[in-house]
């Protein structure tokens, strides 16, 4: 065992209180390197909406909310969660029905729950169909657009979701 004076003959990088000092020090260079990269590699993929940014802030772009409040466009949605059948009636002041809905269900958590369907519509009816890939799980938001994205309506939806019947209207932007 050595003496006082033996430990005090060490060169620094020798000495056992330099040993205690570092742990924080090291533990806390590993623990922000880690968070780092995690933080870099990750994407959030939560942002889902018709945001964009300007200078410092996030603006909200309500062309879409203002074209389907303008032609009064409203639909009814049913969705069998059981059997994955999903119909939507459209309505509004259109000059020619779209072909093609997006019906998209949008995860408030994380990007890789949320589904896409498409809708196909019944010949010369404001019927569209579509089927779902998976049952539907938690909270969602639902987003229907055409496909050529001029419009869109959206609302939230909670469990249960067995047989389920929705209403969207056109909101007039805020």
């Amino acid at each position: 065992m050595k003496t006082e004076q033996q430990y005090a003959a060490d060169p620094w990088f020798k000495q056992p209180w330099l040993l205690l000092c570092m742990i924080p020090l090291v533990a806390t260079v590993i623990a922000g390197t880690t968070f780092l990269v995690v933080s870099i590699i990750s994407s959030d993929g939560i942002v889902k909406d018709d945001y964009y940014r300007m200078a410092r802030g996030y603006y909200k772009d309500p062309s879409k909310q203002q074209f389907a409040w303008d032609k009064k466009i409203s639909a009814q949605i049913s969705i069998d969660n059981l059997t994955g059948d999903v119909s939507v009636r459209l309505s509004g002041d259109f000059s020619a029905l779209p072909d093609q809905l997006s019906l998209d269900f949008v995860s408030p958590t994380h990007q890789k729950y949320d589904l896409r369907i498409p809708l196909k519509q019944v010949i010369n009816q404001p019927f569209y169909m579509g089927s779902l890939n998976a049952p539907i799980i938690g909270k969602r938001y639902l987003m229907l657009t055409p496909t050529d994205i001029s419009w869109r309506l959206s609302t939230s939806i909670t469990p249960p979701y067995d047989r389920l019947s929705i209403t969207l209207d056109a909101e007039q932007p805020k």
